[in-house]
């Protein structure tokens, strides 16, 4: 798992160059200050929507990362948990009136205690037996959805009735989304700052790293990543939530299915597990090359898409097998050395 330098940080500058381990950047800044400059820039509605699916993605992927990346937690299921705060806020919203500002946070907050009873049970397994057991539980909160007709809508789905309004989150132009999916994104990632620069997210990354070890020195390896799968899991709810709201239709075998899983794993894995711009980085480079391959290609030469997209991910994977933000953190490295 990649990492930055974390004891140069007290002779490193106030403000450093390259990413550090709990510290903004000036590199991150100004990566923020892009993406808001894409969201001011009226750019074409097909690339909008690229853009908007961006952010989206690195903020799912900066959620999945505290789970999988600081708590060492490797989760297939965590779609089980975007699909629970979909389904949560647009129930809410089609049965009680509830604004969908406030069905987010619910949908969230029921997130996180499935996340909190799934850390629970499976506290006993590791590895891909720990893997195996969140590709299970989502499997089953799929197949509860496809089943429980009178409140998911089955294999329909549900719609959201395209009733544009504040109240409604629903809006007629799509830098409003794109707004909220950045705003999405840049809060996730202050918590991810704040987790690092914590006691809690040390204790975490102990526990990855040698969960025994951990416990001699006084850290409950239950409790930390029981809250870790609940924080990770909350903030995807509220993700899907922003997904339903956005595309005002819940399809079940989409939203809880084993390929989005393996994408908010994906990810951070690409651009470096264990660290906050990994995810972001991950996104930003996979999310557009998968949504622009798939427009271009996926009718003129069905499947070819999915070679190009595969070939590039295994040309990352073997050049920079830490990540991008290695590959940063290494550039930094080499640059305080000369």
């Amino acid at each position: 798992m990649a990492s930055f330098d974390r004891a140069s940080s007290a002779r490193s500058p106030l403000i450093p160059l390259f990413p550090q381990w709990g510290r903004v950047s000036i590199f991150e800044l100004a990566l923020i200050l892009t993406c808001i400059a894409l969201v001011v820039v009226r750019l074409p509605t097909s690339f909008q929507d690229v853009l908007l699916l961006t952010y989206m993605f690195a903020g799912l992927a900066l959620a999945w990362n505290i789970a999988g990346g600081y708590a060492g937690l490797i989760s297939f299921g965590h779609a089980a948990f975007f699909g629970v705060g979909a389904y949560t806020s647009t129930i809410l919203y089609l049965n009680l009136g509830l604004t969908p500002w406030i069905g987010l946070w619910v949908g969230g907050l029921l997130a996180a205690v499935f996340g909190a009873v799934l850390a629970l049970v499976c506290a006993r397994l590791r590895g891909p037996f720990f893997i195996l057991s969140t590709l299970a539980f989502a499997e089953v909160v799929r197949l509860g959805a496809l089943n429980w007709v009178s409140l998911t809508g089955g294999p329909e789905g549900l719609s959201i009735p395209p009733v544009s309004g504040y109240a409604n989150m629903v809006f007629t132009s799509k830098a409003i989304y794109a707004w909220i999916m950045l705003s999405y994104a840049v809060a996730i990632y202050a918590v991810t700052k704040a987790l690092e620069a914590s006691r809690f997210g040390y204790y975490l990354c102990a526990i990855r790293d040698d969960e025994d070890a951990a416990a001699a020195a006084g850290v409950n390896p239950l409790i930390g990543r029981t809250a870790a799968m609940a924080l990770s899991a909350g903030l995807t709810g509220i993700g899907g939530s922003l997904f339903a709201q956005y595309f005002l239709y819940l399809d079940p075998t989409f939203l809880i299915s084993p390929e989005l899983s393996f994408q908010f794993a994906l990810l951070p894995a690409v651009g470096g597990l264990g660290t906050a711009i990994g995810p972001v980085l991950g996104s930003l480079l996979i999310t557009p090359l998968s949504e622009l391959l798939r427009s271009h290609l996926g009718n003129a030469a069905a499947g070819l898409h999915l070679v190009i997209y595969s070939a590039g991910l295994i040309v990352v994977m073997l050049y920079f097998p830490g990540g991008l933000a290695a590959a940063i953190a290494k550039l930094d490295w080499r640059r305080r050395r000369s």
